[in-house]
């Protein structure tokens, strides 16, 4: 009865547009204080207990870093840089400029690991340059935001490091994990633009000149440095998340001053307080869904869920199914961060104790939620473009739509084909 009042307060205030932090605070709020009236009344103090230790994790450190060096790449002017070399490498195939916003996305996705952030810097160079030379707005707001679901799979991953602190799984296999899996979103993407060229005659780029494709590769190289530093300080076990996170932003901080000579000490500073502003909402964030978390446990909802599930079946096969269902339907209403706080611990150990790897279930959880931000009703994708397109929201899903099917079958592959997220974790990291 309690969980059931928490549950009904939490999709109460988030459809109201309350702030999903403070939504999933007052829900677990209210089952603490409805709990004082049960024959078991739960410690008010256990509040404050899992606020605070929420937060308390190490690994944690690395995520303001990776946020601060997505913020001195676009005070540096990487975007611009990495776009114009994807424009080089891919803008004459069939797709043009589509195959731009997928590829800049691959190369943004090695840099912030945040799929809005990526979304947005891409987006509002790309999306009106496309509707300029004949684009449709909803299929250049869509191609992007299915692009945009690359960021946080391709390493750095801000969920990676989230969902390594929860489920006590090491961030540099979860890292390792998303290459393949990123390069397989990445393929379906291109041929999918392609195949959507050739049968609504969208025109191809003229095709950059070899002096042109030399100078946009030596500017767009340098940026990509990030996530090849970060893998290899985690192979070579040199370097903790937090170390390597702290030599990216050395290295960007130079490579901004030094080679590019456009980031200022203002721009360093702006890019501090966003660092500081978007941390802030992460990890207000993480405490509340800590306590609700917490709340579910001792309200017996990970039994509640494991048996359900179990009394469906228990060969893994169905199971995953079901749990791509579930989690992609909750990434619709919900952040990934609460969701990943409220289900791991309940979905681990029954998955796991099924015979399945952690790493590769690890990476299905976030691929899953990661497409939950193109899907209606509440997709943070969908509203990030529609805002930059200035189109309805539906408009960008249905422009969007044929890429985010490919998103869905990279997913049925990912989760099938456990070798695509085990395979480098195991040769690297075993």
């Amino acid at each position: 009865m309690l969980l059931t009042l928490c549950i009904v307060v939490l999709f109460t205030f988030v459809l109201l547009g309350m702030d999903i932090a403070f939504a999933i605070g007052v829900a677990a709020l209210s089952f603490i204080v409805a709990s004082q009236f049960d024959a078991r009344p739960l410690n008010p103090v256990l509040f404050v207990k899992e606020l605070t230790s929420g937060v308390d994790s190490f690994a944690m450190l690395a995520i303001p870093m990776y946020i601060f060096v997505g913020e001195l790449m676009t005070k540096a002017g990487v975007t611009k840089r990495l776009i114009d070399f994807a424009a080089s490498l891919v803008a004459h195939r069939p797709g043009g400029l589509a195959n731009v916003g997928i590829t800049s996305n691959l190369f943004m996705a090695g840099v912030s690991g945040s799929a809005v952030a990526d979304a947005a810097a891409t987006g509002s160079i790309l999306v009106p340059e496309m509707v300029k030379r004949g684009y449709p707005a909803r299929y250049a707001a869509g191609v992007i935001s299915a692009a945009a679901a690359m960021g946080p799979i391709i390493p750095p991953s801000i969920l990676f490091i989230l969902l390594a602190s929860i489920a006590n799984l090491s961030v540099g296999q979860l890292f390792l994990s998303g290459v393949l899996p990123g390069l397989l979103m990445y393929v379906s993407l291109i041929v999918i633009s392609g195949w959507m060229a050739r049968r609504h005659g969208i025109p191809q780029e003229p095709k950059a000149s070899p002096q042109a494709r030399r100078k946009a590769m030596i500017a767009g190289l340098l940026p990509l440095g990030v996530p090849v530093i970060i893998l290899l300080t985690k192979i070579m076990g040199i370097a903790t998340p937090s170390e390597s996170a702290a030599v990216v932003v050395v290295y960007t901080i130079l490579i901004g001053v030094l080679v590019y000579r456009d980031l200022s000490f203002k721009g360093f500073i702006e890019a501090a307080v966003a660092a500081a502003m978007t941390t802030a909402v992460i990890m207000i964030t993480v405490a509340f869904s800590q306590i609700l978390g917490q709340v579910a446990v001792l309200a017996g909802l990970g039994r509640m869920v494991q048996a359900t599930m179990l009394a469906i079946s228990d060969n893994p096969y169905v199971l995953l199914m079901i749990i791509n269902v579930l989690l992609l339907i909750l990434g619709t209403f919900l952040d990934a961060l609460p969701i990943m706080l409220i289900l791991s611990p309940i979905l681990f150990p029954l998955m796991t104790g099924l015979g399945v790897d952690p790493i590769h279930f690890g990476l299905v959880m976030v691929l899953n939620l990661v497409i939950g931000m193109v899907t209606p009703p509440v997709g943070l994708l969908l509203f990030a473009m529609a805002r930059i397109a200035r189109i309805g929201m539906m408009e960008v899903f249905w422009g969007g739509l044929p890429f985010y099917i490919g998103l869905w079958l990279t997913l049925m592959l990912v989760t099938y084909v456990p070798w695509f997220s085990t395979f480098l974790p195991n040769l690297f990291m075993k």
